[in-house]
């Protein structure tokens, strides 16, 4: 038996039987320090454990979550966000962004539609978080049949939508080695995405030709609305300012 140090329970073996607190505190030595490293990357379980199964086996990865396991995986919002800020980092380490914020300029001029759709391009994490309302609606919408409500339906997207930051993270690649190419790039990067995006919805909702092509449709109508939306506000700011 040992004293616990959090709750002062008497409790044996390995961890507290009423907190879960560790009963024995090991020394911080390379052994410590090896697997925490390990355990922050996700070596094991988190974040790079995530990123292969969403990858590999999407749906099966995230019905396991919803109705099994929430511990074997890094979780939804955490990890879109996780994904967000790593293709914002990569995107303004390579400068690729600046390609981005003269296609916008020259669509929107100086609008308020423009200053909203640059915070968008520099605030990915934000944004993403913000695009997966319509995304999870249309998406609900379209598999309404299905047993799964609109909260799992939002960690679903979440955990997908994620995946695709990474993915589109080959769009910053490419615009960086082939800058001449950008157009080429978004155009092959977007139907990668696209790609994955469809078939990983599909796989979640059971793997149908109908479902893949449903799964698609949500995605692309969830931005949409979100774009439209975002460029509503923008020209309707504009008219109050202007007024």
């Amino acid at each position: 038996m040992a004293n616990c140090s959090t709750c002062k329970t008497d409790s044996s073996g390995n961890f507290c039987s009423s907190c879960g607190n560790p009963l024995v505190i090991h020394r911080i030595d390379k052994s410590y320090l090896t697997q925490e490293l390990l355990k922050l990357i996700g070596y094991e379980r988190g974040f790079l454990y995530t990123a292969k199964g969403l990858l590999l086996r999407p749906g099966k990865v995230i019905r396991e979550y919803i109705e099994e396991d929430r511990q074997k995986i890094t979780k939804p919002i955490t990890y879109l966000i996780l994904t967000s800020l790593i293709y914002t980092f990569i995107s303004h380490y390579f400068k690729t962004d600046v390609i981005h914020t003269g296609m916008l300029k020259a669509v929107y001029g100086d609008s308020n539609a423009y200053k909203l759709s640059l915070w968008i391009q520099n605030n990915y994490g934000y944004a993403n978080l913000l695009m997966l309302v319509p995304i999870t609606l249309w998406t609900k919408f379209l598999f309404s049949g299905f047993k799964y409500n609109v909260y799992e339906t939002f960690v679903m997207t979440s955990l997908i939508m994620g995946e695709g930051m990474l993915l589109y993270s080959l769009q910053v690649m490419l615009n960086y080695c082939f800058p001449q190419l950008v157009l080429f790039n978004e155009m092959i990067t977007s139907l990668i995405v696209f790609f994955y995006l469809s078939w990983a919805i599909g796989q979640f909702y059971g793997g149908t030709k109908g479902n893949y092509f449903k799964a698609l449709l949500s995605y692309v109508l969830g931005v949409i609305t979100f774009q439209m939306a975002v460029t509503v506000l923008g020209f309707f700011i504009d008219m109050i300012v202007n007024k």
